[in-house]
């Protein structure tokens, strides 16, 4: 493996979607390919920034600034990401990661975004030195807002464990047990 490996949100959300995107990319080099889903995705994350700076959001919480597109790494951690937004307290010397997701609110949340918005909180307590005991997911296509705890956070060190793992051996890992996801896997040609 090459130099030092960063986890970022995307591993972590491509290894629990088949962890064979994770050999694909880091050890065979293939780019990745953009799908359908992720045009329209970052379409409506641009249109969140901008509707975002003009109302409140997350409404229980209105005077309190926002980041957005924050690019934050930890060496120590060896993790990085871009937060869609981060919403600072000062007051309680706190801040919530904010994504948005286009889609309809689930049922529950899932594993994989609640993952992600626990790195988020990770590398949010480590450069910017306050707790974020919390963050929020923005539905879309439904407009709801969900809070979501980011206190449990053992499953990404198992997961970039596992990750580091893959990269290191150059061993290819089983393909996901859920065949539908091959249908719109970018690798569903070479696998």
């Amino acid at each position: 493996m090459e130099g030092k490996y960063y986890l970022t949100a995307t591993d972590l959300m491509n290894y629990s979607y088949c962890p064979r995107i994770i050999y694909f990319v880091h050890v065979l080099k293939i780019p990745q390919a953009t799908t359908t889903k992720e045009y329209k995705g970052r379409e409506k994350e641009t249109d969140f920034q901008h509707k975002a700076k003009r109302t409140k959001v997350v409404k229980k919480y209105p005077k309190l600034p926002k980041m957005f597109k924050v690019k934050l790494s930890s060496e120590k951690l060896r993790m990085k990401t871009i937060v869609d937004s981060i919403m600072i307290n000062k007051e309680k010397e706190e801040a919530y990661p904010i994504q948005a997701k286009y889609s309809y609110t689930p049922r529950s949340v899932y594993q994989t975004q609640k993952n992600q918005l626990a790195l988020e909180s990770l590398l949010v307590e480590d450069k910017l030195n306050m707790k974020s005991p919390f963050g929020f997911i923005k539905f879309l296509k439904s407009g709801d807002l969900v809070k979501v705890s980011t206190e449990k956070r053992e499953p990404i060190f198992e997961i970039f464990e596992k990750i580091t793992e893959i990269v290191e051996k150059e061993k290819m890992p089983k393909p996901t047990n859920y065949k539908k996801r091959c249908v719109d896997c970018c690798f569903k040609n070479v696998c």
